[in-house]
């Protein structure tokens, strides 16, 4: 597969991932959400600050940035000679990822990418969503905070890569499956880098529990 069709993925998949969701809602509501609770643009802060509804409109929606691009760019080059169907939807797919963390419209201002890595993960590593899911209601159900669950899944989620592919049960197969492992390393490290202040928090025992019954930053 090409440079050009990567770097074509991946530019894609960036323009979806720059859609502010959580903003949008916000917005449609009369609220800026950047001015409230944490002021991340992610569905954490969407569900406390605006409810549930809006809390799992922003899941749903930032979840189709990752899937949307990759569904298109799979039709556009994963048929053709020499591409690999899986990766050009991993690049795009990566793309959103990006997007949504660090978007051009929002002085690159974004969340942390968790709702749209669910969306990388059902499009490109179905494998992973089962374990996924436990560590996160396991560490939301006996800690209260979502945080953990999402710095878990992540740390999670190059191992789970490398087992399946040990496996050979995940669609990437030769030179893809390393280029999907090392890909899987840089959006699981980054996810958890976006957690950096959660982490502080969590260390220094200070960090917010998540509440479904209160719309407020603790």
């Amino acid at each position: 597969m090409t440079l050009g069709v990567r770097v074509l993925s991946f530019l894609v998949g960036y323009v979806f991932g720059m859609i502010p969701s959580g903003y949008l809602f916000g917005k449609s509501r009369h609220v800026d959400i950047t001015k409230q609770g944490s002021g991340n643009i992610g569905t954490t802060n969407t569900l406390r600050v605006l409810g549930k509804f809006y809390g799992l409109m922003t899941l749903f929606c930032d979840a189709a940035k990752a899937i949307v691009p990759a569904v298109i760019m799979y039709f556009i080059f994963g048929k053709k000679a020499g591409a690999d169907p899986h990766l050009v939807m991993l690049y795009a797919a990566t793309g959103a990822v990006i997007g949504h963390d660090f978007p051009a419209v929002m002085k690159f201002k974004g969340g942390k990418g968790i709702a749209t890595c669910m969306g990388l993960f059902i499009i490109c590593f179905p494998q992973c969503l089962p374990l996924s899911f436990l560590l996160f209601a396991i560490a939301l159900v006996l800690t209260g905070y979502v945080s953990l669950g999402s710095i878990l899944c992540a740390a999670a989620f190059p191992v789970q890569v490398l087992v399946f592919w040990h496996f050979d049960l995940l669609f990437f197969k030769g030179s893809s499956m390393m280029e999907a492992f090392v890909l899987s390393v840089f959006l699981g490290g980054l996810a958890i880098a976006r957690h950096h202040s959660n982490i502080s928090r969590l260390y220094h025992g200070n960090e917010n529990k998540f509440s479904l019954h209160s719309k407020k930053e603790a």
